[in-house]
């Protein structure tokens, strides 16, 4: 019972560090000038300051100091996600390019692996390959996620929220607790992302996400085979892998680069089906959570892992097919309306 407790304390406290910390951020944001412009190949219509992915990283460096049972495994996983941070973070201020991004987040794919956060598949130097390209694929994979008011924040609150039941279950509490703290973190920062958006994680928080839910999913210990786990593995990350290969899909099509943004996103298609922002979101939220208990069952044993992986590849060619066929990258008019301030806000 102690155990469920802490778990509730550190999400109850990473939210409200996160609610405490974004103000303040949001002010030195626009006095600074860091903020996402609005441009052709972007929805917001008006300036919309970064620095909400530093809350994120700060919390969560802030709560693993209260997790018990630390160990070195655990803070070589941390430094890399501080390190994919931070990069994330220069990014935000002054743009990289995508060869320095990629160095150094397989740099700290290299200290996961390092840490114990490994695919355990063929052997050798293969699994450390494999490894070190799925934690930087899912770690772009959440940072393109990020395309639209709450939902890389919504989904990475699901996400997270699964791997904590997960890691319980299996008694696995430091890794709990860390995907406890990123579920209130997440939770607090949709405060003020929720369209329309105050603040943007940035690249600093999208990529920080994305890396430390991909190093606890390989962490998490479970009761099937090989093949089961790395079922339930992408399971948890489904929404982000299948948002990245529609996208890469639709842009080798259309023969435009695939590290150029634009609006051919999942969110973006449904947006132009007539939904509202809010809409799309809970739409990717409740699929993001369907997935996320689908790889709990097979984690844990209660579902056989083919029936589940012909199934969930069945619907994901069936919608991935119809989306190419949806309206992506058309006329580029407003289809969000700009941030609001509320009532005392204006210098926050």
């Amino acid at each position: 019972m102690t155990h469920f407790v802490e778990l509730i304390a550190l999400t109850a406290g990473s939210c409200l560090a996160v609610l405490f910390l974004i103000p303040p951020l949001r002010r030195l944001a626009l006095s600074r000038g860091i903020t996402d412009q609005p441009g052709p190949r972007k929805l917001h219509t008006g300036p919309t300051p970064y620095l909400g992915g530093v809350a994120l990283v700060v919390t969560a460096v802030l709560a693993a100091a209260f997790l018990q049972g630390r160990s070195a495994e655990m803070a070589s996983v941390l430094a890399g996600a501080l390190l994919v941070g931070v990069v994330g973070l220069v990014d935000d201020v002054r743009t990289l390019g995508p060869a320095v991004r990629l160095v150094v987040e397989a740099g700290a794919a290299l200290a996961a692996a390092a840490g114990g956060a490994r695919v355990h598949l063929l052997g050798g130097p293969a699994d450390w390959l494999l490894t070190v390209g799925w934690l930087v694929v899912i770690t772009n994979a959440f940072n393109l996620l990020d395309n639209m008011d709450g939902a890389a924040g919504a989904i990475a609150a699901t996400t997270a929220g699964a791997l904590t039941v997960m890691a319980a279950l299996q008694g696995q509490w430091l890794l709990a607790g860390l995907a406890a703290a990123m579920v209130g973190s997440c939770l607090g920062f949709l405060r003020y992302n929720w369209h329309p958006a105050r603040i943007f994680m940035g690249d600093a928080g999208s990529l920080f996400l994305g890396y430390l839910l991909a190093v606890i999913a390989l962490k998490l210990q479970f009761n099937v085979d090989h093949g089961g786990s790395i079922l339930a593995i992408l399971l948890f990350t489904a929404p982000a892998v299948f948002d990245t290969t529609l996208v890469v899909t639709a842009r080798l099509r259309e023969g435009r680069p695939i590290y150029l943004g634009a609006t051919d996103h999942s969110a973006h298609r449904l947006l132009r089906l007539g939904m509202s922002p809010e809409q799309v979101v809970a739409m990717l939220t409740l699929v993001c959570g369907a997935c996320s208990l689908l790889g709990i069952l097979v984690g844990r044993g209660r579902l056989a892992p083919m029936p589940i992986m012909l199934l969930v590849s069945a619907c994901a060619v069936v919608v991935w097919a119809w989306m190419l066929r949806l309206p992506s990258n058309g006329a580029m008019e407003p289809l969000m309306s700009p941030p609001r301030l509320r009532p005392g806000e204006e210098g926050a």
